[in-house]
């Protein structure tokens, strides 16, 4: 009896040494989570690896927030129009939100001469919507601009929603590119220059899935993360699989879907291409390959004129947020001042 008692006893001390850990690690988690700046100058592994557990199980994404968007049977989702209150550990915004879908009042809708459009960057991710770098280059240039951008949209829907909105007076379309527009845009062409789009009720699963990021459980970090790192979660509902391919390759998809995509002519439009990735190279390939890929003979005329715009040049890693990958209020001012200088020239 006094061997099994001390073993016993040894497995109790074990076990509550581990519980004591696990307990320390998870409020670690917590701290870290609530401190962005402690974040900040932690650098390295330590950045990382929190950036991912706010990423994996604790952000919210304004699309499937049921506050602030709503199921569209031929994109998908648009914003709802109205106005809703949202954000994440780092940023809280108010979003009005227009009849057609998108960050905007109603008088920008008729008859814009700049339309933005691209994904969460451009919408204006974390920042009030004077702030965005559709604004910023509206006031530089004083033109009538519509930011028609709206969260997690690649080049297909950003084509397609164009059909929805008056370009009768539409000069330049300025168009926000992000690596993950890759899946859907090879997407499109594997099915014969269509989008299939998923129904309203895996949207509703996606949306529940959500909003219980949101809610916490003493030691939720500590678990999800060993869940994750064994594989025994299951992965984001609306995960992609991304597969990338050369710069080329990539630059010629685009270029297919943005002249396959939708019923708008862009034929006397100025198109301008700009990329935002907080994990970018420098410069990025992508924009690189558009460049050179753009200016051949077989491409329509609105395609060789494009003009690209290297946004490595002029962001740095203080013009985003620390937990989150989207661009602070000083990202879309440069970006938004890029962008107007080459609308006035």
């Amino acid at each position: 009896m006094p061997r099994v008692r001390s073993l016993l006893k040894a497995l109790a001390f074990v076990l509550f040494n581990l519980v004591v850990a696990l307990a320390v690690l998870e409020l670690l988690f917590v701290g870290m989570l609530h401190s962005p700046r402690l974040v900040a100058a932690s650098g390295g592994p330590m950045r990382r690896l929190i950036q991912q557990i706010y990423r994996h199980f604790n952000r919210s994404l304004i699309q499937f927030d049921a506050r602030c968007a709503r199921y569209d049977p031929d994109l998908f989702y648009t914003l709802k129009p109205g106005a809703c209150s949202w954000g994440n550990l780092e940023f809280r915004n108010e979003y009005r939100i227009n009849s057609a879908g998108v960050r905007d009042d109603e008088a920008s809708l008729v008859a814009p001469d700049v339309i933005v459009i691209g994904d969460s960057h451009a919408m204006g991710w974390g920042v009030d919507a004077e702030q965005t770098l559709a604004r910023v280059m509206a006031r530089k240039t004083g033109r009538k601009t519509l930011d028609a951008a709206v969260s997690s949209y690649a080049t297909a829907r950003e084509k397609l929603i164009l059909d929805r909105l008056d370009t009768s007076h539409m000069r330049v379309l300025a168009l926000q590119y992000a690596d993950n527009d890759l899946p859907e845009n090879r997407t499109f062409r594997e099915q014969g220059d269509r989008l299939p789009i998923t129904s309203e009720p895996v949207y509703d699963t996606i949306v529940r899935y959500y909003a219980t990021q949101q809610s916490y459980y003493p030691g939720k970090y500590v678990l999800r993360l060993f869940m994750k790192v064994l594989r025994l979660e299951a992965p984001e509902p609306d995960r992609l699989k991304m597969e990338p391919i050369a710069p080329e390759q990539e630059a010629e998809l685009f270029i297919h879907v943005l002249t396959h995509a939708g019923r708008t002519s862009l034929d006397n439009v100025q198109l301008i291409v700009f990329e935002v990735n907080q994990e970018f190279d420098h410069p990025r390939k992508f924009i690189a390959a558009l460049d050179a890929v753009a200016r051949r003979p077989e491409n329509p005329p609105f395609v060789r004129r494009l003009i690209t715009l290297d946004t490595t040049k002029l962001l740095e890693p203080d013009d985003f947020y620390v937990l989150d990958d989207h661009m602070r209020a000083s990202g879309h001012l440069a970006i938004g001042n890029a962008l107007a200088k080459i609308v006035r020239q």
